[in-house]
């Protein structure tokens, strides 16, 4: 669909006939007017449902109690210092572990100089003849 230009603005370029401002301003206004209503609408809306709230309806909403714990905390950081603190006096302190099994804790500090002193554990090498543990669990899954 063309529209029709007039033979000396096609000549010149561009358009000779500026914008028709009353046209403009009408509908800008028109648009004001419609967002001016909606939002009065939406307004009286409001203001009409606060009115009167509704009246609970099923007995949980008549009941008025505290929520299941675990609560919000009041002071996190709080919770937090304790948390680091409980965690240090077992990584920097002497304790059991299981006394009945003999079975104790030691400092972090004192493992790692106990470790660099004595050295990593090895498995003990099995004597001349025997076999190794991975010999008997192959011996242990062939045998039916």
């Amino acid at each position: 669909m063309s529209v029709p230009v007039d033979p000396g603005s096609q000549r010149d370029g561009f358009e000779h006939q500026d914008a028709n401002v009353k046209v403009l301003l009408i509908v800008g206004f028109g648009i004001f007017a419609t967002l001016l209503v909606a939002g009065f609408g939406v307004a009286g809306l409001l203001w009409w449902y606060d009115l009167k709230p509704d009246k609970p309806v099923t007995a949980l909403e008549r009941t008025v109690g505290k929520p299941p714990e675990p609560g919000l905390e009041s002071d996190p950081r709080a919770g937090g210092t304790e948390v680091t603190t409980d965690g240090l006096a077992l990584i920097e302190h002497y304790g059991w572990v299981d006394r009945n099994a003999g079975l104790a804790r030691i400092p972090v500090d004192r493992g790692i100089l106990l470790l660099a002193e004595r050295g990593w554990p090895s498995r003990a090498e099995p004597e001349a003849g025997q076999p190794t543990p991975r010999e008997q669990q192959a011996r242990g899954r062939a045998q039916p």
